[in-house]
């Protein structure tokens, strides 16, 4: 569709008359979509200078992502020697940074490590990981998930992506420049995680850890968004999605009863066939999208990489929010960007074939928007169970819906200042040096990080992972193989080093 088209079928759907009121909004549309620039860093780009790596640090990293270190819900079958054994690894391939750095171990096996800097009067930077994995059960792997072989240039294994990249790629960075003589301007602190995955106490307690000692930190640095190639409304260069929040996050359990009796003689309100009808209410009647200043941030720098129409439309939101909002509901990836999601993944229903059950249960997991809450997540779906149950002719009590206390649960995250702001432009400078045929926008992160805990001592906390992460290697995350190339992880290391060695620009918004 050319630009005049779209332009009119979309001043047609938001209720525009036609003539010179159409032709108003198309001259100050189209004006609008010719001055959308893609954003530039108000300083300098800022890159690792020489440093470039090399098979070693590969090598390094492929003895970290063979150590099992599978983080379990059930402590009686957590494996402890693969942490145990975690820290004297590190250890043995970072000799310089150890003896640069202090070592505190939390809840025994979380790691929280003190770079001094040249005025520790200064407020630290956080950077953080987890070096915890998901399981491996039930998935068939091409090539042993903890072997780390290198195959047509990819290092196969679980956490490649997930997230010992970045541990891999902090400590060759740190060993580096302090093997350059470098200290940093303020104390840097690293802390990773030996339970994200299972949603542990390690990062709660870090916190508070460092609340005890009257240490605020002036800027958190997270697993998170990555430079993502293949990004969705037409964008054909890589974007640096830096999460400046996270939805909330939260499970419920919905559960329909009834009568129950023989599976010869079902009901139409059976506790099973009024669950599925129940669930599938919620799941597809989500909320309505809205738009923030984080997301419209977000399309701003998409729109200005795209094509025309693109443009236009992302250009002139004032005018095109209903018809963004239906291009974005045409992919889960950016419909989860505005609005509160219900993802329906456990239902549970009679132990036996012949026997209708007398209670059925789902399970949601909800990732909660920034501009919602999770009493309000659960109003909603509470609303829409009731309505169903009358559509069914039942009383609403035959189906509850309730916060499944023994699940973790947070609100959604504080939003960390992006506009002009000199630590995110920070980052944005680091991203342009390191790769600068990227862009840079903020986002919100619709799955949660050991980070939220961080928010309550940080107002700049910002979800990142120096590395570029296609379209496919997103996917991989938590699935069967998982794997990352040699390339991408040795420039992600140089992310890094551009990271560390310029922190006395940190705060210091386009300075050089």
């Amino acid at each position: 569709m050319c630009a005049s088209r779209a332009m009119k079928a979309l001043a047609a759907a938001a209720g525009i008359a036609a003539g010179s009121a159409l032709g108003a909004v198309a001259v100050h549309g189209a004006a609008r979509a010719a001055a959308l620039k893609p954003a530039v860093p108000v300083g300098p780009p800022l890159d690792a200078g020489e440093y470039r790596a090399g098979d070693d640090a590969v090598a390094r990293f492929q003895t970290l992502l063979r150590i099992p270190t599978v983080s379990r819900d059930d402590p009686a079958r957590l494996d402890r020697e693969p942490f145990e054994r975690w820290v004297p690894t590190l250890r043995q391939l970072y000799p310089r940074t150890f003896s640069a750095c202090g070592l505190t171990m939390i809840d025994e096996f979380g790691i929280l490590m003190r770079w001094p800097g040249a005025d520790s009067a200064l407020d630290p930077v956080v950077i953080m990981a987890h070096h915890d994995v998901v399981p491996t059960d039930g998935q068939t792997w091409e090539h042993d998930p903890f072997a780390a072989d290198i195959v047509d240039g990819e290092i196969w294994a679980r956490g490649a992506l997930d997230t010992k990249c970045i541990i891999g790629a902090l400590f060759e960075a740190a060993e580096y420049l302090i093997t350059q003589g470098y200290r940093p301007p303020r104390d840097v602190y690293y802390f990773s995680s030996n339970g994200e995955e299972i949603s542990g106490s390690a990062a709660r307690d870090a916190v508070a850890w460092l609340r005890d000692r009257g240490i605020r930190p002036y800027m958190v640095l997270d697993e998170g968004g990555a430079v993502a190639t293949d990004v969705p409304l037409g964008v054909d260069v890589p974007i640096a999605m830096v999460g400046v929040s996270e939805k909330g996050h939260v499970d419920f359990t919905v559960t329909a009863r009834a009568d129950g009796g023989h599976a010869s003689t079902p009901d139409a309100n059976d506790a099973t066939r009024l669950l599925t009808r129940v669930c599938e209410r919620i799941a597809a009647h989500p909320g309505k999208p809205e738009f923030t200043r984080a997301v419209d941030a977000t399309l701003t720098e998409l729109a200005s990489r795209s094509n025309p129409v693109m443009r236009f439309v992302f250009a002139n939101l004032w005018l095109t929010r209903p018809a963004v909002a239906a291009i974005m509901a045409g992919s889960g990836e950016t419909a989860a960007m505005l609005r509160t999601t219900y993802a329906l993944t456990q239902l549970e229903g009679s132990t036996a074939r012949n026997v209708l059950p007398t209670v059925a249960r789902a399970n949601f997991n909800v990732r909660v928007a920034p501009f919602e809450t999770v009493a309000d997540a659960l109003a909603r779906a509470r609303a829409l169970a009731a309505e169903e149950c009358a559509a069914c002719g039942v009383s609403p009590d035959h189906v509850s819906v309730e916060v499944n206390e023994e699940a973790a649960h947070t609100e959604p995250a504080p939003i960390s200042p992006f506009e002009r702001d000199p630590a995110f432009d920070y980052i944005h400078r680091c991203v342009a040096g390191v790769y600068p045929e990227a862009g840079c926008a903020p986002y919100v992160q619709n799955s949660c990080t050991d980070s939220r805990e961080f928010n309550a001592i940080c107002d700049r906390v910002y979800r990142f992972c120096g590395f570029i992460y296609s379209g496919e290697a997103r996917k991989l995350i938590h699935t069967a193989n998982e794997r990352i190339g040699v390339d991408i992880y040795q420039r992600g290391i140089e992310f890094y080093v551009a990271f560390l060695r310029h922190l006395e620009l940190v705060d210091k918004l386009g300075a050089r």
